[in-house]
């Protein structure tokens, strides 16, 4: 054997051992696993089967392609008979699908690089399910971590999104080259002669992260450090391993920020404004999973207006998720449409949730020398003998009625809530309590004149806002 051909298959042999290493270690693949490579044919992904062919020949696993044609470049077709020889070549199962990326682009409002994204995980996701893969792996290198940090960096993220690309699985997502270089990557094939495509999109300047790749990197290489890419690698393991401590944080402190009554999910807006700001912001965003599935087109200023929201003002964010703030709770603007239709009828045997105007209420029996304070706003102190239990709670109807405790006939709810100063946004789910068709009690008003307590009885119903 010449020297050049040993050096060769030693770089070979090198590259392989370290990857065997990495998937051992991680315990990325295991015996019995089936693995879905993403696969386009292009240089990295070419790398990654020839390596995994290699790994299932000492380590019993399935391997199966996916395909996701974009339909964005002339040499698409040419890509997707690329991958139809070699899947035949290795007689690998193969999954193909054609995409629009532009149309789903212009659909979602989306960029072009985003909608791929999108569209890629969806097929990668659905064609697993369907050949029972339970690992999917992609090509992702070291380079496309550093890419991805300073992506995320340019474009304002926060820790959570500098961490980057995992490696180990997330979900049943691997990447096993992500502690290699891409040149790596290329020197490889050249060596072991394995072929692949050219994928000139990635030279196409328009994208960012492809100004990233081309610009900003050899410049930071030549001109600051020339292992300027592993160490912003290490900074995104770094902020792995710290985002990761403070996720047990955000679980313990989760229950006391975010509820979920009633199907509505809120946020306690005083619970949150005695943490520190950092740990508050987390929980916003945990919020905001919740509600909307992920954080996508959220951003730093979106979550502290959210922080900052006072009582009765909203906050529309995109995505037409609207927030508003009532009282001590922040929560969708459409769950308040929701409570304008509420029936609840209550026995007072355990606390009773109106999530959609902010408040709770107990009922309790007691003495009448027990009576506490005369409180209208917030407790209404009622008598036993003259209610049918249970109670009625409903929001207001037009045309409500009742005689208010002292005086001398009826008024319209609409007017005694006014003159009562309930907040306007809040009056149209504002609980009114009812004993049959009789409006008994509505919080920050008057008692009814009829349910009065009687100076002859031992026993009286107390209503209170908890």
């Amino acid at each position: 054997m010449s020297k050049k051909s040993s050096k060769k298959s030693s770089l070979a042999r090198k590259i392989f051992r370290r990857f065997e290493q990495e998937i051992f270690r991680g315990k990325l693949i295991e015996p019995g696993d089936h693995v879905l490579l993403a696969y386009s044919g292009g240089q990295d992904s070419s790398g990654l089967l020839s390596l995994l062919l290699r790994l299932k020949s000492k380590l019993n696993f399935h391997l199966s392609l996916a395909h996701l044609n974009h339909g964005l470049r002339a040499s698409a077709r040419e890509d997707e008979e690329f991958v139809r020889k070699m899947a035949e070549e290795h007689n690998l199962p193969l999954v193909i699908k054609r995409v629009k990326v532009r149309e789903y682009a212009r659909r979602h409002h989306l960029n072009l690089e985003e909608a791929g994204r999108r569209l890629r995980y969806e097929f990668l996701e659905e064609t697993s399910r369907r050949l029972l893969a339970n690992k999917i792996a992609t090509a992702h290198t070291i380079d496309d971590q550093a890419e991805t940090f300073l992506l995320r960096l340019i474009r304002g993220s926060g820790p959570r999104g500098l961490r980057g690309i995992l490696p180990e699985i997330e979900g049943r997502i691997i990447r096993p080259l992500i502690f290699f270089r891409r040149r790596e990557i290329e020197a490889y094939l050249r060596e072991i002669n394995f072929p692949y495509r050219i994928d000139e999109s990635n030279l196409d300047r328009r994208f960012l992260r492809n100004r990233i790749r081309l610009e900003l990197i050899p410049l930071l290489e030549k001109r600051f450090s020339p292992e300027i890419v592993a160490n912003l690698a290490r900074t995104a393991d770094i902020l792995r391993e710290e985002e990761d401590f403070f996720n047990q944080i955000e679980e313990e402190e989760e229950a006391t920020v975010i509820k979920e009554e009633a199907g509505t999910c809120w946020l306690d807006a005083e619970a949150l404004a005695r943490l520190h700001p950092a740990l508050a912001r987390r929980l916003v965003r945990r919020f905001l999973v919740r509600l909307r599935g992920d954080l996508r087109e959220i951003n730093f200023r979106e979550v502290e207006a959210i922080r900052r929201l006072e009582s009765g003002q909203r906050l529309h964010l995109k995505r037409q998720v609207r927030l508003i703030r009532l009282g001590a709770r922040i929560m969708e603007e459409k769950k308040l449409k929701q409570g304008q239709s509420y029936e609840i009828l209550w026995d007072g045997s355990s606390p009773l949730e109106i999530p959609w105007a902010g408040l709770k209420f107990s009922a309790r029996k007691v003495n009448r020398k027990d009576l506490p304070p005369y409180d209208d706003w917030r407790r209404a102190l009622l008598s036993l003998s003259q209610l049918n239990l249970p109670l009625l709670v409903r929001p207001r109807h037009p045309g409500d009625r009742y005689q208010p405790l002292g005086s001398e006939k009826p008024r319209k709810l609409k007017d005694i809530m006014s003159s009562r100063h309930i907040p306007l946004h809040l009056r149209p789910f504002w609980p009114v309590f009812l004993s049959g068709d009789q409006i008994v009690w509505v919080p920050g008003c008057p008692v009814n004149e009829a349910f009065k307590i009687r100076e002859d009885e031992p026993e009286i119903l107390v209503l209170e806002i908890l």
